[in-house]
């Protein structure tokens, strides 16, 4: 029996260090690495469940090319030469700029982002800005602290309170979720603040559930709260921030029963909580990514950001607002043939515009579609709307595993590798502060099921100048050469545990990386992208029907775990709602929004307030996907798709 070491690339909040056990070829067991400083050896099922995509029946593994008979099986070559010619072609006849190469993180591997640099060589492409995950939250740090960083997690023992807001790591963090247990056996009080009373809220020792798109509202209503009582930190406010007195001017105009009505909790909850996040000295806040998928998602996180500014609870042991960790991408060389120099026709659209971009840019329009690392025709809103522009472009490729949603739209899909079965640098810019080397534990079938060796292969059939044929090794060592400068060879990233993370603390040294060198209450860089250079109070949107919520299901992410399953997709409600439509818990329900109508059993549950229907998404369009009934819209500028701004009704089955 030989082990080892592997790490998760799934895009999650830990990057779980694994030990890999493989008896003879075949992989038999995955399992968490116990002697890993963060990982301590225990993973979630999504981690595990690694092993079962590696050997499902329902895996591709040759290329597939659409026909007027169905989808045929090609040969890896009869693939190359395809996309060479149909690339090739788009390029002399219409520009580069005809090519939309749409990626996300389905595969957190550091090779698996080759593409981006072939697209470079062959002259810059179409791309879409914008997130389907965090992107309102990162704008809004990048704002305050002027980059976005976390406390390590054995850090929250030095706090006295802590709030766990818009997030439920029972489900999406099992380390942090044993962190934050710890912390209360340590007499360390937790309060979750979540619309849901999750699974995370239910072990904490206080819940307060907010209006959903209130926690704006209840930053506000808290700093002001503070701020009136004479309890902001005056020292760091002075020492260490910009803008403060303008901030708290703007806080006293706004209308205090309108913060307090908007947040659905009574001014007694909401100022004996402030009251007790002021006094605790120190608080650390765990948001949530859900937080911000709404159209004020950039204002909350940096109201939130204020409200532990103004406390003073920013660069000190227990304190922080936690929502990311972001260490690798500015110290790794991950353009290390300094391809984007070749980029020189590169364009953007905002994803929230997917359709009309597709169906409207002229000049050139786009002809093809490549697709990797994502699921987009699953997991982007107003999927009808999404899927008949996906459809209307001539030629769709996609890299997969597995006959996705995305694929089966596709004229050309190609198999790709498991992670087990490629050799990988991966990190994460959530919470694990690690890097890891990814040691093959399988051969794929075919070598060119690994991206990294399709892409050399296709740049070769196509001729490209310059373009690096190196092995993937010798490219891995070049990306990771600059961790030289913080004392780690390539050796050390295979054989140990290395993390560039010096202090435990973020910002601990109050060096922010703003124009001022402060944390900034005001943004001249916010103001400068057309929002409120301070946090702004947006309402959030008022509709007659049900708010629908749909973060992560426990053991999938997005719809990657999803294969297998039967029936039709779930749905959570308040009993009373269902009640009143004479619809029975367990009973089958149509869900109707603007944008579309799909199926699904709804369950009537306690923990869903009146007004709201929660659902997991990853589901697929075979089992009522709820991105059928989204609304494609956006926080400010676009950063964010604002999944949670839909709204739909519970109908009664149709006899």
């Amino acid at each position: 029996m030989k082990t080892i070491k592997h790490a998760c690339t799934l895009d999650c909040w830990d990057c779980c260090s694994f030990k890999v056990h493989i008896d003879g070829c075949r992989v038999v067991k995955i399992e968490g690495d116990r002697d890993h400083p963060y990982t301590k050896g225990f993973i979630c099922n999504k981690g595990r469940k690694h092993l079962d995509r590696l050997y499902s029946s329902q895996r591709l593994r040759k290329p597939l090319l659409r026909t007027e008979g169905g989808f045929k099986e090609i040969s890896f070559e009869q693939a190359l030469d395809i996309m060479a010619h149909k690339i090739a072609h788009y390029v002399k006849e219409y520009g580069s700029q005809s090519i939309f190469h749409y990626e996300e993180s389905g595969s957190g591997g550091v090779s698996k982002c080759m593409e981006e640099i072939f697209f470079n060589f062959i002259g810059g492409i179409t791309k879409a800005k914008g997130s389907t995950c965090w992107g309102a939250g990162m704008k809004a740090q990048a704002y305050d602290f002027g980059n976005v960083k976390g406390h390590h997690l054995d850090d929250m023992h030095s706090s006295k309170l802590i709030l766990v807001w818009g997030r439920n790591p029972h489900s999406t963090s099992v380390h942090l979720m044993a962190a934050l247990q710890e912390a209360m056996k340590r007499g360390i009080k937790v309060i979750v603040i979540d619309p849901i009373r999750t699974e995370t809220a239910k072990k904490a020792d206080s819940y307060v559930q907010v209006n959903a798109s209130s926690d704006i509202a209840l930053a506000m209503a808290m700093t002001r709260m503070i701020i009136e009582e004479g309890l902001e930190d005056k020292g760091f406010i002075k020492n260490y921030t910009f803008g403060f007195e303008e901030y708290r001017d703007y806080l006293r105009g706004l209308d205090m029963d309108a913060l307090v009505e908007s947040t659905g909790l009574g001014c007694d909850e909401i100022k004996g909580l402030a009251m007790e996040y002021a006094a605790a000295k120190p608080a650390a806040i765990y948001p949530g990514y859900g937080l911000q998928k709404y159209k004020n998602g950039v204002n909350t996180i940096r109201a939130i950001d204020a409200l532990a500014a103004t406390c003073g609870y920013i660069g000190c042991k227990g304190g922080g607002v936690n929502y990311a960790n972001r260490l690798y991408p500015e110290i790794l060389s991950l353009d290390p043939y300094g391809s984007a120099e070749h980029a020189k026709n590169s364009r953007s659209f905002m994803l929230r515009d997917f359709s009309d971009a597709i169906e409207e840019l002229k000049d050139p329009p786009i002809k093809m579609i490549v697709i990797s690392k994502a699921n987009p025709m699953n997991q982007l809103p107003d999927l009808e709307r999404a899927q008949r522009a996906f459809s209307s472009v001539e030629f769709k490729v996609t890299f997969d595993m597995f006959m996705t949603d995305t694929a089966s739209l596709s004229d050309l899909v190609i198999p790709c590798s498991n992670t087990l079965e490629t050799e990988d640098l991966i990190y994460s810019s959530m919470n694990n502060p690690y890097i890891s080397f990814n040691e093959k534990a399988s051969e794929p079938e075919n070598i060119l099921m690994d991206e990294y060796y399709f892409f050399r292969e296709l740049a070769r059939n196509m001729g490209i100048k310059g373009y690096p044929m190196d092995e993937k090794l010798e490219y891995l060592k070049k990306v990771a050469k600059p961790l030289e400068n913080c004392g780690y060879s390539f050796e050390d990233i295979k054989n140990g545990y290395v993390t560039v993370e010096g202090l435990s603390v973020a910002w601990s040294d109050m060096k922010f990386q703003t124009p001022s060198g402060r944390y900034e209450f005001v943004s001249k860089r916010a103001e400068a992208d057309g929002l409120c250079a301070h946090p702004e109070f947006l309402v959030g949107e008022k509709n007659a029907g049900f708010r629908l919520i749909t973060p992560h299901e426990k053991d999938s992410l997005f719809s990657q775990h999803f294969f297998g399953v039967e029936g039709i997709s779930k749905a959570l409600a308040s009993p009373e709602e269902l009640s009143k439509r004479n619809i029975a818990s367990g009973e089958t329900a149509r869900l109707v929004s603007k944008a579309g109508e799909i199926t699904v059993q709804i369950f009537g549950s306690e923990d869903v307030p009146m007004g709201t229907v929660y659902m997991n998404t990853g589901w697929h369009k075979s089992h009522g996907n709820p991105n059928f009934l989204t609304s494609s819209v956006s926080s400010e500028r676009g950063e964010q798709l604002a999944y949670y701004e839909s709204f739909v009704e519970i109908l009664r089955q149709k006899n």
